[in-house]
């Protein structure tokens, strides 16, 4: 059984968090991935029927065909709300406002290296140039999200600066982004910690997976109090992506017992579809949405998964629109090819069962297909002269 003790202070069963889905703006950073209009808007009609929050649509300046999906997203009536990403730059701005959007995201960097380097300016300077972007997007009636870029690389008292002239400023949010992916769950933690006693307002946190640690890191500040999670469909983005939707969502249902309204069970339609669109196969081992998340091989296992599958699985397949399978190869035991006789409508006999299993341990590479157990039935010759 799951524990359901609190962690870190988590009130178990409480909603207290929020998902922010960019497949369609990060998304569209993996390399190689683009969609088109008519892509994104049926990937967007899936994330709100699953129950996301807040749909990022993409950043408007960038082309006419991605302003033309963010103003037809935003204007689809969903429940979930629409941002639309921009730099700190009234033109970016502007073309936000033009989509109907609900939201927008301004990001700006203000590491020293970063100002120093790239931008030639100073902390002041810079803090200037987004409050102005913020004063406009509010002037307008929008909501705002501020992302100060690689902000868990940013000397601290840089990042509280500008966080708090931002919320000045009329920041409703603010973001922060581990852009490279250079944190490690404790250290997320801490730094949100730190944040919400210093800052006094919702954050938002943005985690790449460049050391895998992207699902980590944002439950990580999860469990600090951080109030909403950026993620992906496949966890695809910026190179190898950021936190990917399915594991944070279960995450967030198994261990935290937290309360939403999402369908988990289109998890894995929306999954395939989305590589479909992309190009990037899931891998099999991909947690939940791959094909073998819910695949038993090993003798011991499948027979303790058929008495009850809770031993060896951490949530039921039917939760993500998944199914159950047993495989048969040199690590068969009697009752996984029963089982597997029983789903072929095949007559469980005796003798016929110890031929398949002493067949599965002869073969040195691969599975039994079932082309093979119907061998073994129809006593062909090619198979069965294996036992001779």
């Amino acid at each position: 059984m799951l524990s359901t003790k609190p962690i870190r202070g988590i009130k178990i069963g409480e909603s207290m968090i929020e998902i922010l889905d960019t497949t369609l703006r990060e998304g569209e950073q993996t390399p190689g991935v683009t969609f088109s209009v008519e892509e994104k808007l049926i990937i967007a009609n899936l994330l709100d029927e699953f129950g996301v929050n807040i749909i990022e649509a993409g950043h408007p300046k960038v082309s006419e065909d991605v302003f033309r999906s963010v103003k037809l997203i935003a204007n689809q009536g969903y429940k979930a709300e629409v941002l639309a990403h921009c730099r700190a730059r009234k033109e970016d701005i502007d073309a936000a406002i033009s989509c109907d959007v609900d939201w927008i995201g301004i990001f700006y960097c203000v590491s020293d290296n970063r100002l120093k380097q790239h931008f030639k300016l100073d902390l002041e300077n810079a803090i200037n140039l987004i409050i102005n972007a913020i004063e406009h997007a509010k002037d307008h009636g929008l909501k705002v999200r501020y992302t100060p870029e690689d902000a868990t690389r940013t000397e601290y008292d840089s990042l509280k600066k500008v966080s708090k002239a931002a919320i000045n400023a009329g920041a409703d949010r603010i973001s922060i982004a581990d852009t490279v992916g250079a944190m490690t769950p404790i250290k997320m933690y801490n730094l949100i910690k730190k944040l919400k006693v210093d800052l006094n307002i919702e954050l938002n946190v943005h985690c790449h997976n460049d050391l895998g640690l992207a699902t980590a890191n944002s439950l990580a500040a999860f469990e600090a109090g951080a109030k909403l999670i950026d993620v992906t469909v496949n966890g695809i983005g910026e190179r190898v992506g950021i936190t990917p939707l399915s594991e944070i969502c279960l995450a967030l249902n198994c261990f935290y017992q937290v309360k939403n309204n999402w369908k988990l069970e289109k998890l894995t339609q929306i999954s395939k579809i989305v590589s479909g669109f992309s190009g990037i196969n899931i891998p099999p081992n991909a947690p939940i949405v791959g094909e073998n998340a819910f695949v038993h091989n090993a003798g011991l296992h499948v027979s303790a998964v058929i008495n009850n599958p809770n031993h060896y699985e951490v949530f039921p397949a039917e939760l993500v629109g998944q199914k159950r399978n047993f495989i048969l190869d040199k690590m068969a035991s009697e009752q996984a090819v029963k089982q597997k006789l029983e789903e072929m409508k095949l007559e469980v006999n005796n003798e016929k069962v110890q031929k398949i299993i002493n067949y599965a341990k002869l073969k040195e590479k691969g599975t039994v297909t079932n082309n093979e157990i119907y061998d073994i039935f129809t006593d062909n010759q090619n198979i069965n002269g294996m036992f001779q």
